[in-house]
């Protein structure tokens, strides 16, 4: 229907007074929804969200009134949709939540004039528009709006609660079951503020409680730790399966540079017992698996260290706030030295590729004087491949390949930095975990618990001088290069190398002892049917699970 005005001027002027505020109202409700225009799916919940509060209080005063504070924010949304391609939620609140203030206001300050003036501007407007009655949005009988309420919130409330009902066990102890669920309004603005804010607050309980459970006990050394200067370092590489290196067999040439590296040590048969980041890297610097009955965190590599005297470093290219990333920025948070190269400092950008990190690791290494430990942690292969390496290194035709020879270049690097410092030195590489491939991914890869996601590489390096102190060591690794292992060998091994020994080490476990214990070699799945798995009697079953035999 087209509105006419008269064409009497007094007339037309009382039209357009009449008429002004219902414009005014619907521009709010366009710019209230205008964020949550990036997907389909943010703008239905939105909608019914909205709708579900329209119906609650049927007040064009008290809806116009909810919705300013939504508008007032909105180029402050729209600025942070520019950087990360979603409307503000879970990311910002940790951004919000581990910076101080200063930095927070750093980051506005640029607009805040601005901000100031759209605020001032929206509030005298709708100060304006509440200052008088507006009358009912429906005039439906409470009961009638009470149905319709009830049909709009089970429609949101019932799908999220059967998410709820469907996570994996393995994902919900580890990481947060509040992030799925907030990604379902994570495009669903104003509403994945509350979402995000729930979420966050989880995650940050959850990291606190995380670093509170790692051991600060007093660490007694038997005997006491050495004071010969040594640089040992430990890089944790991500999402690199065994069988596409060619230094274990594979075909293409994905690890020129390590396979002519003399005196590598490369043992052939390492897995890993999480097919994912979050539960392997805990494994990797304390052993601690979580899903093993009775298991419970102790001291990690890095407090040890700490402990004897060693400078410590934690260099990371990952994220250093989020669902995958927390728990272990919990022991990232006790070295020294914390350095993260993401963009933002890993608070709410991507990460860049990984020879970001190389500057920082060779000033931790040519600046060393003393003991130093050094803990490097690639995002190697990880999802997306394609994005994990330079245009130099994309000539072996899979992406994946390319970002595995393109961390054998990272090694390599590192490797030869630490032959030019001198001394004692070791260089310890592990990957957290594989993925699939061919596996039911149709050519990509993705995460996933078949039986290679479990095969991972892992090399030693020593230095002459460090192999002539302690010849019989070295001599161990390379006679336990076909002895199966876990990711539970890694802490003795890194602590024998150093020369550390203390009560609470396992150090029957570590390669570098002339006889190292066997143990189940268990790993975990990631439904409830194969939560624990002996590897060494399991199989792929049809769907490209591992499955016991």
């Amino acid at each position: 229907m087209t509105v006419r005005f008269p064409r009497d001027p007094a007339r037309r002027q009382a039209a357009f007074r009449r008429l002004w505020p219902d414009m005014l109202a619907g521009l709010m409700v366009i710019l209230a929804l205008l964020p949550a225009c990036t997907a389909l799916q943010g703008i239905v919940r939105s909608v019914v969200l909205w709708a579900v509060v329209a119906l609650l209080f049927n007040s064009r005063r008290m809806l116009l009134a909810f919705m300013l504070p939504v508008v007032v924010l909105l180029p402050a949304a729209l600025y942070y949709i520019s950087i990360s391609g979603v409307p503000p939620g879970y990311p910002l609140w940790l951004i919000l939540f581990y910076c101080s203030f200063p930095v927070v206001v750093g980051y506005v300050r640029p607009v805040l004039p601005y901000l100031g003036l759209w605020a001032l501007m929206w509030v005298m407007l709708t100060g304006f528009y509440l200052s008088r009655p507006r009358g009912a949005i429906v005039g439906w009988r409470v009961r009638t709006r009470m149905v319709c309420m009830a049909v709009l919130l089970g429609c949101i409330i019932v799908p999220t609660v059967q998410l709820w009902r469907h996570l994996p066990p393995t994902r919900g102890g580890t990481e947060n079951p509040m992030v799925p669920i907030h990604s379902r309004f994570d495009r669903a603005w104003p509403w994945s503020m509350a979402t995000g804010y729930i979420a966050a607050r989880r995650e940050t309980r959850r990291v606190t409680d995380m670093a509170r459970r790692i051991s600060h006990e007093p660490i007694r050394f038997d005997p006491p730790p050495p004071t010969t200067p040594q640089v040992i370092v430990l890089v944790i590489g991500e999402s690199a399966r065994r069988d596409h290196h060619h230094i274990y067999g594979y075909g293409p040439a994905t690890t020129p540079e390590m396979e002519r590296v003399p005196g590598l040590v490369r043992f052939d048969d390492m897995i890993t017992p999480f097919d994912y980041t979050v539960g392997a890297v805990p494994v990797i610097l304390s052993g601690y698996d979580r899903l093993r009955p009775g298991a419970m965190p102790g001291h990690d590599l890095v407090s040890v260290f700490n402990a004897a005297g060693f400078d410590t470093w934690w260099i990371s290219n990952h994220p250093r706030l989020g669902p995958y990333d927390s728990v272990i920025g919990a022991y990232s948070e006790q070295a020294r030295h914390i350095v993260y190269t993401t963009v933002h400092d890993g608070l709410m950008g991507s990460p860049v590729l990984d020879e970001r990190m190389l500057p920082v690791v060779d000033h931790a290494v040519t600046d060393a004087h003393g003991r130093v430990f050094i803990v490097l942690h690639l995002f190697g292969s990880h999802e997306n491949a394609a994005d994990r390496f330079p245009r130099g290194f994309a000539s072996l035709g899979t992406a994946y390949d390319n970002s595995i020879a393109y961390t054998d270049h990272m090694l390599a690097h590192v490797l030869a930095t630490l032959v030019a410092h001198g001394g004692e030195a070791a260089l310890f590489y592990v990957s957290d975990h594989g993925v699939r491939i061919s596996e039911c991914t149709g050519g990509i890869p993705a995460h996933g618990d078949v039986r290679a996601a479990y095969e991972i590489p892992f090399y030693l390096w020593t230095s002459a001088t460090l192999q002539m102190a302690h010849p019989q060591a070295a001599q161990a690794a390379r006679d336990n290069v076909h002895v199966p292992l876990t990711l539970a060998a890694l802490p003795p091994s890194v602590l024998d190398a150093a020369g550390l020994h203390y009560g609470a080490a396992d150090e029957a476990l570590s390669v570098l002892s002339a006889h190292p214990a066997h143990m189940a070699r268990i790993v975990h799945g990631d439904s409830t049917t194969n939560q624990t798995v002996d590897y060494d009697h399991s199989h792929d079953d049809g769907r490209c699970h591992i499955a016991q035999d």
